[in-house]
C-alpha cells in the first residue's frame, strides 16, 4: 500500500458541462423579506452562477494547487469497506 503522487486534472469537457448546466439553471422567484429563513436569497445565487459562469479560473487554481500542495493517493483497508483509495495533503504546518 504506497502512496502515489497526485495532480488535479479536471477535463475540458467537465468544465463545459458545468458551464451549460450553469447557463440552463432556472431559479424560482424569492419570497419577500425572508432573508436567509429559506436558504440563500435569490441574489446571492445570481451572484455566485455569475462568478462560476464568468469570473472563475478555473485553470489557474488547479495549477496553483497543483504547484502549492503535495497531493497523494493511497488505498487503505476499512473494516467493513474493503479497500478505499483515499486522496490527501502531506504537507507540515508553518505553524509552531
Amino acid at each position: 500500500m504506497s502512496e502515489s503522487p497526485f495532480q488535479i486534472s479536471v477535463p475540458d469537457d467537465q468544465l463545459d458541462h458545468l458551464k451549460n448546466k450553469l447557463a440552463l439553471t432556472r431559479l424560482p422567484d424569492e419570497l419577500d423579506n425572508v432573508g436567509w429563513d429559506y436558504g440563500a436569497p435569490l441574489k446571492d445565487l445570481k451572484r455566485l452562477i455569475a462568478r462560476w459562469q464568468d469570473g472563475f479560473n478555473w485553470r489557474q487554481v488547479e495549477s496553483s494547487l497543483n504547484e502549492e500542495l503535495p497531493m497523494f493517493t493511497r488505498d487503505i483497508s476499512v473494516d467493513g469497506f474493503g479497500t478505499l483509495s483515499i486522496h490527501y495533503v502531506h504537507m507540515k504546518s508553518e505553524a509552531d
